[in-house]
């Protein structure tokens, strides 16, 4: 397929601005859509649109002449929902998507979905593309993707639309202008604000490496499939350890259980409204933490897209360098 150009969703995110950066080094011709804040876009040679995902007249000038859409536009949330905006985005916003896609026959959708969308649990049993949605009455970001990624995959079942479906897991990296939550709580290690560290770990996943792979979908990704984008798992003891290594900053050891975190979460909220900052902790992030699958198998995405996962101690090390040179740190 001599695919040329390709609109983007969510283009200013640090997905979105780093598949786009990739996109434009393949020679595509690209249409990026942002919301408000259009920094990480500013010195690249696309489209900009500023627009919103619930409005499909934003869409329609997005998607307009365009052969694919990459639906990267989300908002992940660790605090909850209290406004109804993060369901609204993750579920309508696909939805309104597939809609405008549909009208303007683009040939494929590409759905950037999240591993948050699955059960962590049992861990006995293998974590890859199988996995069994999460239902409602789990944290909103989580089965506000599990639905958005549903709507997705039920049109194109039923012949509706091309496309696949691609799930990170804990996106890291440079080029995180917001930054991300993963990005702040880096800040937040390396300015020695972090007290102790919570039980548990995640997996990560440089963010080049899977924007290199969500390029490689394009042409390799088969219709109707899902494709779990999943780099390493590291234990929050060993993260800190790497921290300290590149950062040369002295990092906590002590290991807090999860009982003791969740029982002073009350404490945690009310000293970040008095201080006026975020927490630094919240019951989605310490359960990801807590529960986090220790065996995400890429091994689909390896064998056909070439994933291909970098040491998190580069992936750290190149953060930190980039945040320096935005004179975020010193």
């Amino acid at each position: 397929m001599n695919v040329r150009k390709i609109a983007v969703t969510g283009a200013s995110g640090h997905l979105g601005n780093m598949v786009c950066r990739m996109l434009l080094d393949q020679g595509y011709k690209v249409n990026a859509m942002y919301h408000s804040d259009k920094r990480s876009l500013e010195d690249l040679d696309l489209k900009l649109i500023q627009g919103n995902v619930l409005d499909t007249k934003d869409l329609t000038s997005l998607i307009q002449g365009c052969d694919i859409v990459i639906n990267c536009a989300a908002i992940i949330s660790i605090h909850g929902d209290p406004t109804g905006i993060v369901h609204q985005t993750n579920t309508q916003g696909p939805a309104n998507v597939l809609e405008v896609c549909k009208q303007q026959n683009i040939k494929k959708l590409i759905h950037i979905s999240s591993v948050h969308a699955v059960l962590e649990l049992p861990h006995e049993t293998p974590f890859d593309e199988t996995r069994s949605y999460k239902q409602k009455g789990s944290f909103a970001y989580d089965y506000s993707k599990a639905t958005g990624e549903q709507i997705i995959l039920n049109a194109i079942k039923k012949n509706e639309i091309e496309g696949f479906v691609l799930r990170p897991s804990s996106i890291v990296g440079p080029h995180d202008y917001k930054p991300s939550e993963l990005g702040k709580a880096l800040l937040d290690f390396y300015k020695q604000k972090i007290p102790a560290l919570p039980e548990g770990g995640y997996n990560f996943i440089d963010i080049r490496d899977i924007s290199k792979a969500v390029v490689e979908s394009i042409d390799k990704g088969k219709n109707g499939e899902i494709y779990l984008l999943s780099g390493k798992y590291y234990s929050l003891k060993e993260l800190a350890s790497i921290i300290q290594k590149v950062s040369e900053k002295k990092m906590p050891k002590r290991i807090t259980p999860f009982w003791l975190l969740k029982s002073v979460l009350p404490f945690i909220k009310l000293y970040s409204k008095i201080s006026g900052g975020a927490p630094l902790f919240s019951i989605e992030s310490i359960s990801a933490l807590k529960y986090g699958h220790p065996n995400m198998a890429n091994t689909k995405a390896q064998q056909e897209f070439g994933l291909q996962i970098r040491p998190l101690e580069e992936t750290i090390a190149d953060y930190f360098e980039w945040q320096k040179k935005q004179k975020v740190i010193q």
